[in-house]
């Protein structure tokens, strides 16, 4: 059998000089799964720290340990809640409006965005990426795809790595959609 050509993740959307790309996050089932069962475990524990510290029973040192506990357990299911959420329906938006670059991650409506000045971003090109290993995952990736991307692009001297979640070919798609945008002009690329 035949395996069918990619269409790609990311969603272009044009209007004028307003250019919009959204991309997915990339689902690792297997962290979604291992993460989803993790979380039931954090609740039973969460319940039960916080069922001992209601109790009046229990000596103060053991509830001020125990409060102690409960507030980096909570940290790490929050963080862990965030993490399950960002791999289910987490989206990255990029949007070129008004000679300004927007790049966030985007959960619900919660939302992390940075602005960038089009007059500063130079050489936007491919960040060549490692290829996978067994996992789906790769060495420049972080654990949940929060970080870095296919795409990259020099501001000052800083290197900002986007688009994250898609191959090298659809990047170049993307770079071309890009191009075809009358707020970039030619420096913006390397």
């Amino acid at each position: 059998m035949i395996e069918q050509p990619s269409t790609g993740r990311a969603n272009i959307l044009k209007s004028g000089n307003t250019l919009s790309i959204e991309i997915p996050s990339k689902k690792n089932w297997f962290i979604i799964i291992f993460m989803g069962t993790w979380l039931v475990g954090w609740f039973m524990g969460e319940s039960f720290a916080i069922g001992t510290l209601m109790n009046g029973d229990t000596p103060i040192f053991a509830n001020t340990f125990m409060l102690f506990w409960l507030t980096g357990w909570t940290i790490g299911g929050a963080f862990a809640i965030t993490m399950l959420f960002w791999l289910l329906v987490g989206v990255e938006r990029i949007s070129i409006e008004h000679k300004t670059l927007e790049i966030g991650k985007h959960i619900f409506s919660l939302k992390r965005t940075k602005k960038y000045d089009l007059n500063s971003v130079m050489n936007i090109a491919i960040n060549p990426q490692p290829s996978n290993d067994f996992f789906g995952m790769n060495q420049s990736q972080n654990f949940f795809g929060l970080k870095g991307g296919v795409l990259k692009f020099d501001y000052g001297m800083k290197t900002i790595r986007f688009a994250g979640g898609i191959e090298e070919a659809e990047g170049r798609m993307l770079i071309d959609s890009l191009k075809e945008n009358s707020n970039f002009n030619e420096k913006n690329f390397a």
